[in-house]
């Protein structure tokens, strides 16, 4: 009767162990996905400042617009209790555990993205993105992260 307590025990372990490392997986994910979105949005201010070829933007845009599309796959119930403090090492977040029951204001957000990096895409066709544009982008950044993202 031991043995079996004992192999139980054992498998509900490693369960959790698992779980813990595929958690830790989409953590890392989204944190890289997280920096490629950052430098793909400072290419996109770069270009605008030293007014470059707008078509370049159209390119970053489809980028962004593909991670923002599928975002909250990277944002499991899961991922948001962290197994650890939250932090910036691996395993870490700083994505807080208020995304799971604000989910459709999270979606939101990441449409209100989407629907921005769009108009980007469409105004880059005729060399039209302004500095406004990239600053409505941020803002839907910046609002995110201050609701859904701990200091």
């Amino acid at each position: 009767m031991r043995v079996w307590r004992l192999a139980a025990l054992a498998a509900a372990g490693l369960g959790m162990a698992g779980a813990a490392m595929a958690q830790g997986n989409v953590i890392a994910e989204r944190k890289d996905g997280m920096r490629e979105m950052g430098r793909h949005l400072e290419a996109i201010n770069g270009i605008l400042q030293s007014r470059g070829n707008q078509a370049q933007i159209a390119t970053a845009a489809d980028r962004i617009i593909a991670f923002y599309s599928n975002i909250n796959a990277l944002y499991p119930a899961s991922s948001l209790t962290p197994p650890v403090p939250q932090g910036r090492s691996d395993g870490q977040t700083r994505a807080l555990a208020a995304i799971e029951p604000n989910r459709a204001a999270f979606t939101e957000y990441s449409s209100d993205m989407v629907r921005q990096l769009t108009a980007m895409k469409t105004a880059a066709a005729t060399g039209g993105v302004t500095p406004e544009m990239l600053r409505a982008a941020g803002q839907v950044c910046a609002g995110c992260h201050n609701q859904f993202r701990a200091r």
